[in-house]
């Protein structure tokens, strides 16, 4: 059996497992290529739990597979984040809509070894950039995304 994916998903990847959206059925194809760990942070759950009261509340399942290791927590403070995310603002905040907690986002999954980054987030930057800084993205990147990562330039090393 092949060793798990791991992998970093943003809230609006798990928003898709927990309530019907038009970004179900790829998070469902993620699922069916096998196993994987995927990694979550504070501001993820954060973000989960506003869009949850505005879609229904399913907040109680989220914070249950939380504990049952569903979703691994990467345990840091947003203040250490902060800390990770430093050159990803520096680089990318002038040349791009990616928000401060998308930019938490990736910095945490670099930082936590993850190879991949769960997203459909296309409009702000924030998938190219994961892309842009040597994370694969799922699902692959767009016309949009492409767009974005013209404006970058050459890659960051890993």
């Amino acid at each position: 059996m092949p060793a798990p994916r791991i992998a970093f998903a943003d809230s609006n990847w798990i928003v898709a497992t927990y309530h019907q959206t038009r970004d179900t059925a790829r998070v469902q194809s993620w699922a069916a290529r096998g196993p994987s760990t995927i990694i979550v942070s504070g501001p993820v759950l954060a973000e989960c739990h506003c869009n949850f009261w505005r879609l229904g509340d399913r907040w109680p399942s989220l914070a249950s597979d939380v504990r049952l290791g569903r979703w691994v927590d990467c345990g840091q403070t947003f203040e250490t984040l902060l800390g990770l995310a430093g050159d990803l603002f520096r680089r990318y905040a002038p040349r791009c809509n990616a928000g401060t907690l998308d930019l938490l986002h990736i910095s945490a999954a670099r930082h936590f070894g993850c190879r991949w980054f769960l997203s459909f987030d296309s409009a702000s930057g924030c998938r190219a950039i994961a892309h842009h800084s040597g994370l694969t993205v799922f699902p692959e990147l767009s016309a949009e995304d492409h767009g974005w990562l013209r404006k970058f330039g050459k890659p960051l090393a890993r």
